[in-house]
C-alpha cells in the first residue's frame, strides 16, 4: 500500500531515509515525522498482529516471552508517573498488554485496589497473560463500550497505521477527566546512520517525537500531566561485555556501536501521562 500524506500534518513532501526488509522509511519534510512509505495493506497488518508474524524479503516472529525483569522497571516508571497518587482512579485498560509484564506492575503498584483488563491482538500473548491469572482479550476498540479511569499504550504506537485515528477512538473510551499513559520512542531526530537498528519493519509502521506526540494529544484536547524519558537499552558492564564479544564473532550481530554512543539514546523510551481537558 503505498502511502503518500503524512499522518501528523498532512505533507506530501517526503524524503527518503532507509530501507529495511523490502520496505522503505520516509521522512516528512514538515514535521519529521518517520513513516513506512509502502506499508502492508490492513487486513495483512491485523493479520501479523494476531500471530506476531511480519513477512518481508525475511519473516520474523515479535512474540517474545514473559519478561519479569520489567516488572521493577515498571514500577519505577509508575511511581516517576504518579509519585504514589493513584488518586480516584479505580479502573485501568492496557491496550496491547503483550504478555501482562505492565498490568502485573499496576497491580502490585496499587497494591490490588485499581481493577486491570488487557487487550491484545497477538493470540500467544494472550494465552501468555491469561496463564498467569490476568484478564486479558482482544476487542475492537472502537466498538467498546466500557469506560476507564486510566488506558495505557505501551510500545503501541509505533505499530499504528493511523495513530491520530486510533487515538481518537481510545479518548472515548475513557471517563471525564481520565487519563492516557503512551509509551514510545523519541527517535525521529536522529539522522539515518545514527538511528538504532533494527528499525523492525514493517512490524513499526513509523517513528515520532515528543514535539509531534505533543501536538497530536493537544489536537485531540488532552493536556501533558508528565513526560519522562529513560535509556531504550540497560547499559551495564556485563551487557557490554556480551556486545564486545558479538562484535568479534561473525555469526551474531553486535549493538556495540550503540552502547559506545550510550548518551545519545539515554532519553529515547518516552513515557507520556495525559488528561482530557475539562
Amino acid at each position: 500500500m503505498k502511502i503518500s500524506e503524512c499522518y501528523n500534518c498532512g505533507s506530501r513532501q517526503h524524503t527518503f531515509y532507509a530501507e529495511e526488509n523490502g520496505f522503505s522509511l520516509v521522512k516528512c519534510d514538515q514535521c519529521g515525522l518517520l513513516f513506512v512509505e509502502n506499508r502492508p495493506d490492513d487486513r495483512e497488518i491485523s493479520q501479523a498482529h494476531k500471530q506476531g508474524k511480519h513477512v518481508g524479503v525475511k519473516e520474523f516472529d515479535v512474540t517474545g516471552r514473559f519478561r519479569p525483569s520489567k516488572i521493577p522497571q515498571y514500577l519505577k516508571v509508575l511511581e516517576n508517573l504518579f509519585k504514589g497518587d493513584l488518586g480516584s482512579k479505580k479502573t485501568w485498560l492496557d491496550i496491547g498488554c503483550g504478555h501482562g509484564e505492565f498490568m502485573t506492575a499496576v497491580q502490585k503498584y496499587s497494591s490490588g485496589k485499581v481493577t486491570v483488563k488487557g487487550t491484545e491482538p497477538n493470540v500467544h500473548k494472550q494465552e501468555s497473560a491469561i496463564s498467569r491469572g490476568l484478564n486479558v482479550s482482544y476487542f475492537d476498540i472502537e466498538s467498546h463500550e466500557e469506560r476507564y479511569d486510566v488506558i495505557s499504550m505501551l510500545n503501541v504506537y509505533s505499530h499504528l497505521p493511523d495513530p491520530p485515528t486510533f487515538l481518537r477512538s481510545v479518548k472515548k473510551l475513557l471517563n471525564p477527566g481520565g487519563e492516557l499513559i503512551l509509551e514510545t520512542g523519541d527517535a525521529a531526530g536522529f539522522s539515518a546512520n545514527d538511528q538504532p537498528r533494527p528499525f523492525c519493519l514493517p512490524d513499526h509502521l513509523s517513528f515520532a517525537s515528543e514535539d509531534i506526540l505533543i501536538g497530536i494529544l493537544a489536537r485531540l484536547d488532552f493536556e501533558i500531566l508528565r513526560i519522562n524519558k529513560y535509556s531504550f537499552m540497560q547499559f551495564d558492564l556485563n551487557s557490554m561485555a556480551r556486545e564486545l564479544v558479538k562484535a568479534i564473532l561473525p555469526q551474531y550481530k553486535s549493538r556495540i556501536g550503540y552502547y559506545l554512543k550510550w548518551k545519545m539514546y539515554a532519553q529515547t523510551d518516552m513515557f507520556i501521562r495525559a488528561r482530557i481537558k475539562s
